[in-house]
């Protein structure tokens, strides 16, 4: 590890603490006592407020309410930084504003112009052409918070039809263009991922608002997925198959090797008939449905009907 990486570390090690002892630095990076105290010099002169006391291992103190010194980055780590932003420019709303462009500003302004040509630069040239935000959204920054603080919303579900819902909101995720928000139904007792592009009117349940601990819904939720999806599926898949299944694939599915044939498995509920022998028919010639009959039957009528419609 270079001396820049290692301090760094060293910062991140002492984060917290109130006092350490030369060997815990010695031991923890696996360096001599002559490093350990000129990294501990080092330290001191980048600002962290720390003063020794006697002893055969060198006791020190860090003075309480401090502030770790600035952290310093290399120029590659710079540049992942102002990429990584970059491609939050895909989306058109993120559960935060768009509070990412302003750091990308702020951040740019702090270096001199030598430095911002370059990475101006490297976002003209390196970039990631990923599928963008299709529906625009409204409650993100909500539901985010939400999310945070606990809380039991009451909301309108408006995807087939407009339904009231008590919910438990758990988490934001975005998938092929869309936000997706996965929440724990209060009255059904039952996991839920409901598009948020589809949710309005989000009131929190001032008087509902129950506890679930995290236990009960971590248990709940591994129990629905392990009882709610039961029929297993097997499709032979070639190597454009096994790219395309790597581009996009759901969580209920895996790819698996048998010999030198791929294969992509995994179990569904009967409601997800329809949406699954879709998924597939964007593989093309490229799979080839095993099991079971009733998605090979299901498969085999969306071909027909879309022979018919010619």
């Amino acid at each position: 590890m270079k001396k820049t990486e290692r301090i760094q570390q060293e910062l991140f090690f002492l984060n917290g603490k109130s006092q350490f002892n030369l060997k815990e630095v010695m031991d923890e990076f696996n360096i001599s006592k002559r490093t350990a105290l000129r990294d501990i010099q080092e330290l001191e002169r980048l600002g962290l407020p720390i003063y020794s006391e006697y002893g055969r291992w060198g006791g020190y103190q860090i003075l309480k309410n401090s502030l770790l010194p600035p952290i310093y980055f290399t120029e590659e780590e710079i540049l992942a930084i102002f990429y990584s932003l970059q491609i939050l420019n895909l989306l058109k709303e993120l559960p935060f504003g768009n509070s990412h462009k302003n750091i990308q500003k702020k951040l740019l302004y702090t270096f001199n112009v030598e430095k911002q040509e370059r990475i101006v630069q490297m976002m003209d040239t390196i970039q990631y052409d990923g599928i963008e935000q299709v529906a625009v959204n409204h409650n993100l920054e909500q539901l985010a918070g939400n999310i945070l603080k606990k809380e039991i919303v009451k909301i309108n579900y408006n995807r087939y039809e407009t339904q009231d819902k008590v919910i438990l909101p758990s988490k934001l995720t975005m998938m092929n263009g869309y936000w997706y928000c996965i929440a724990f139904d209060v009255d059904k007792k039952e996991w839920r991922s409901y598009r948020c592009d589809y949710i309005e009117n989000i009131i929190i349940k001032e008087t509902d608002q129950k506890v679930f601990s995290p236990d009960y819904l971590k248990d709940s939720y591994i129990f629905q997925q392990s009882t709610y999806r039961t029929i297993p599926f097997k499709v032979k898949v070639s190597k454009l198959g096994k790219e395309k299944f790597l581009r996009k694939h759901f969580s209920n599915m895996s790819l698996k090797s048998i010999k030198n044939d791929d294969y992509i498995i995994g179990k569904f509920n009967e409601s997800e008939l329809s949406f699954l022998t879709n998924y597939f028919l964007g593989f093309g010639e490229h799979i080839k449905i095993l099991e079971p009959e009733q998605l090979k039957e299901a498969y085999v009528n969306k071909l027909h009907d879309i022979l018919d419609s010619y």
